[in-house]
């Protein structure tokens, strides 16, 4: 499946039991320096497609990824904030906002963000934002 600006997502989403598991396709996966990450579905405060993530989502500096020109992968810390990328610059993806001490968001490009939204939506009831 295609994105509708023309590029393949670079994770999967699936909710395996009571957590979410993002697996980074192909590359991706040592950009960000993990197989998959694995997140409790309780803790997803709100789930929202973002077309600028990189406004929304405060970073200062890298903790464990890759960050060019182009594209931010693996951990990120900002403003108080650890957050977690696959996303290529100039791109929409999903912003995912935790309740974990340990990280505080998701940004990640899928093939279908929106379908990705309505999915942790209703993964989660009434419990995540509907901006």
């Amino acid at each position: 499946m295609s994105r509708s600006d023309g590029r393949r997502g670079v994770v999967d989403i699936v909710v395996e039991g009571a957590d979410l598991v993002i697996t980074p396709r192909g590359w991706w996966g040592f950009l960000s320096l993990r197989r998959r990450i694995r997140v409790p579905s309780a803790a997803i405060l709100s789930a929202d497609v973002s077309a600028d993530p990189t406004a929304e989502v405060p970073v200062r500096w890298r903790s464990g990824g890759t960050g060019t020109l182009m594209i931010r992968a693996g951990f990120f810390r900002g403003a108080g904030t650890r957050s977690w990328w696959c996303y290529r610059y100039g791109r929409s993806a999903v912003v995912i906002e935790l309740e974990l001490s340990r990280l505080q968001a998701l940004v990640v490009m899928t093939d279908d963000d929106q379908a990705t939204v309505e999915m942790l939506r209703r993964v989660n009831g009434a419990a995540l934002s509907d901006h």
